[in-house]
């Protein structure tokens, strides 16, 4: 079972690295917003309709991925690429790193062209961003969704893995994080309806995120106190209980201020983030991502060694 786990596991990482998200007809994680916004338009705006639309989500999204691998059972090997393909789209590395390598381009190209762009990454108004706050945005995103990304699915797939349901607890997780990113707004109509979802996924990202240091700090040894430092002092000044940790980690590994308008700054006395720190930020979360798969991978590994001894 585990040593399906690890296989699993390295064919989905593979699948990212190789080939990138698959097609949107065929996107589990589309499947889970169509799903979301079908409920969403037919239930009322109130807490209770709130867990009832997460409850739901839930349930369907990790039965039908279930029931997919289950008919996939009477073909050899068949099982276990169905797996693959639904652990993957619960994460995304290529596709992260790639979206905010282009966009970071774009700023030193064409600044207009690149707030255009950078609603792919953040949810703040791209209009009046000055190249130093979108580069900014550029970082806070790419460290921010690292956890959200690609470490939580990865967390939640080791923890449950010993008892056979690892894919089951990515896709549970992903579709609360599918939830929170939809309704998880604190605006009229989906305060209440989002509320649930909200809750979740920051309860879901609450262990990640502070494991999410650990990496920044190895990644980047030299500046390893740097970053546990920001990451202890600052991670409080978001909103979310949970951002603050990887943004100020990443903000303190290289050195630079981060700061959204009006919501919160990291890292106070850091050096104005250049167009230049983009690319310098996208290979340092390469490294970063590099060292939560080999974490991953040596666990599963040993965690086969174990079950079969």
């Amino acid at each position: 079972m585990i040593q399906d786990g690890l296989m699993i596991f390295l064919l989905a990482a593979a699948l990212d690295i190789m080939l990138g998200e698959p097609p949107v007809r065929i996107h589990p994680v589309v499947w889970i917003g169509k799903l979301i916004a079908f409920l969403r338009a037919r239930l009322r705006p109130t807490r209770i309709h709130g867990i009832i639309l997460a409850l739901i989500v839930i349930s369907v999204t990790v039965a039908t991925g279930h029931l997919l691998v289950l008919l996939a059972s009477p073909v050899p090997f068949l099982p276990l690429l169905v797996s693959a393909f639904l652990f993957k789209s619960t994460f995304a590395i290529q596709c992260l790193l790639q979206v905010s390598s282009d966009i970071g381009r774009m700023i030193d190209q064409d600044i207009d062209e690149a707030k255009k762009m950078l609603p792919a990454l953040v949810g703040r108004d791209t209009s009046t961003l000055t190249h130093a706050q979108a580069s900014s945005a550029v970082i806070e995103s790419l460290s921010e969704n690292y956890v959200d990304s690609i470490l939580s699915p990865f967390f939640y797939y080791l923890l449950f893995e010993p008892f056979g349901l690892g894919l089951e607890a990515a896709l549970a997780f992903k579709a609360i994080s599918t939830m929170d990113s939809m309704v998880g707004y604190k605006t009229r109509g989906l305060k209440e309806l989002g509320f649930a979802g909200a809750k979740l996924d920051d309860l879901a990202n609450f262990i990640p995120a502070r494991i999410s240091i650990i990496f920044m700090a190895l990644a980047r040894p030299t500046k390893a106190a740097a970053a546990l430092k920001a990451a202890f002092k600052y991670h409080s000044a978001t909103p979310s209980p949970n951002s603050g940790w990887p943004m100020a980690a990443c903000a303190g590994a290289l050195g630079i201020r981060l700061e959204k308008i009006g919501y919160y700054v990291l890292v106070e006395d850091g050096k104005e983030p250049e167009t230049s720190d983009v690319p310098k930020a996208v290979h340092y979360m390469q490294v970063v991502i590099a060292l939560t798969l080999a974490a991953s991978m040596l666990i599963l590994f040993f965690m086969t060694l174990f079950y079969e001894s």
